[in-house]
């Protein structure tokens, strides 16, 4: 239901239903709720710091695991879109420091979001810069 709900970008509280309340102060369910609200904030630093801290726990369920790598590029991908947001060209090895990645795992992001078309752009690999296209 968790999992779900993140992938489906949801806004609802997994938590928020009677049935589940006995079972929100169970460590494992801690943890997953605080994922979930540093996934709807999308906070990356905080999202990938309760991954690492609780590792053994989430990443220990083989369904989750399986999925994780979708949570972590959904919100890569919103942390990417409001943080271009205000320029018409940025730095790509700045993007990467922002989002804590490497700058080739930047340039995929990017390349993923130019042929989904949710970045209107393109990448200048020379210069290392995401320059995009901005309607006058």
């Amino acid at each position: 239901l968790v999992l779900a709900n993140m992938l489906m970008k949801s806004d609802v509280a997994p938590f928020g239903a009677q049935e589940s309340k006995p079972y929100k102060n169970d460590p494992q369910i801690l943890a997953m709720t605080n994922l979930v609200f540093a996934y709807q904030s999308n906070d990356i630093k905080q999202f990938e710091k309760i991954l690492k801290a609780n590792k053994s726990s989430i990443m220990g369920d083989p369904f989750i695991r399986e999925y994780i790598q979708d949570l972590l590029k959904n919100i890569r991908t919103e942390v990417l879109i409001r943080l271009i947001r205000p320029y018409t060209c940025i730095r790509i090895p700045y993007i990467s420091k922002e989002l804590n990645i490497p700058e080739s795992d930047v340039e995929t992001l990017l390349v993923s979001c130019i042929l989904d078309q949710n970045v209107m752009g393109r990448i200048d690999q020379v210069k290392q810069l995401l320059v995009l296209d901005r309607e006058e």
